[in-house]
């Protein structure tokens, strides 16, 4: 709201720092009284997050080195980083139980692989342009890894069940986005391609969450839900057709990116018809929520 004041751009950065530091004071206490140790990795990715925050804004005000879309870049590994921690617990976890086959245990070296790489491309984001070169390394490490860590899933097992295999495709989408970025080696694939990872993986995710939670949080049994088949099959065509489809067929960019819309708002539609009246009524077990 204070965006559309003229309130000086030092005061709405001071109230957007203040936002995530409460954000993070809240979760780290929890954290901590919880003894819940495996969490403790949402604390310092708060902090990088308040320091791209007000990155963004020294950007605007030509203070610094990076621009703007140097900002944005280094917040979409941030996701990345969020999503693969958060992917590495819940995919194999979910696999596993519903499927009734052993969890694959976790090779944390190989996870280190994984992630460790992101942060460095976090801050190369941060540096002069004639750092660009060395994020090929990182990437192409980080998406080797993260592709091993996806077969040692066994996703090809999920097909048979939309709320497994639409997380397996939508951490999918983060090793093949990395992969692709390093193999094109053209700026405007590159940047198309992100969209892999922006719809694919981001969107991808949490759509098959919030379906999944829906479900858990009104006390519906989770696999016995209405069929979000085709709601995630566009999400994923939408991801698709917007880094794909536009890099192949750059002369009908303007349609393609109508079409992905169309495909994202049919995406989450299917959800909200679909699940929306289960948030306006009491849960179904007689539980408080």
């Amino acid at each position: 709201m204070l965006f559309w004041t003229e309130s000086p751009l030092w005061f709405i950065a001071t109230i957007e720092t203040l936002f995530i530091a409460v954000s993070a004071y809240e979760i780290g206490t929890r954290v901590i009284k919880s003894r819940g140790w495996r969490n403790a990795f949402f604390i310092p990715l708060f902090g990088l997050a308040i320091f791209a925050n007000l990155a963004s804004y020294a950007a605007l005000q030509g203070i610094g080195h990076f621009s703007a879309s140097a900002v944005w870049q280094a917040m979409l590994w941030w996701f990345t980083i969020l999503l693969s921690i958060m992917g590495m617990r819940v995919i194999p976890f979910f696999t596993a139980r519903r499927l009734e086959i052993p969890k694959p245990k976790a090779i944390i070296w190989l996870e280190l692989f994984a992630i460790l790489p992101m942060f460095v491309l976090f801050n190369l984001s941060f540096l002069p342009e004639e750092w660009g070169n060395w994020d090929e390394i990182p990437m192409l490490l980080s998406g080797a890894a993260h592709f091993i860590i996806l077969l040692r899933w066994k996703p090809w097992r999920t097909y048979q069940e939309p709320l497994l295999w639409s997380l397996h495709l939508a951490y999918l989408c983060i090793p093949i986005s990395l992969i692709l970025r390093v193999g094109l080696n053209d700026v405007f694939a590159a940047h198309n391609i992100l969209h892999l990872f922006a719809i694919g993986a981001l969107g991808g995710l949490i759509l098959s969450m919030i379906t999944r939670v829906t479900m858990g949080h009104t006390g519906h049994s989770i696999y016995q839900g209405p069929n979000m088949a085709f709601g995630f099959a566009f999400l994923m065509a939408a991801a698709l057709v917007r880094s794909v489809g536009v890099t192949l067929w750059p002369e009908h960019m303007s349609l393609l990116v109508d079409i992905t819309g169309l495909l994202w708002i049919l995406a989450f539609a299917s959800y909200v018809t679909k699940f929306g009246a289960m948030l306006l009524k009491a849960r179904v077990d007689g539980y408080p929520g």
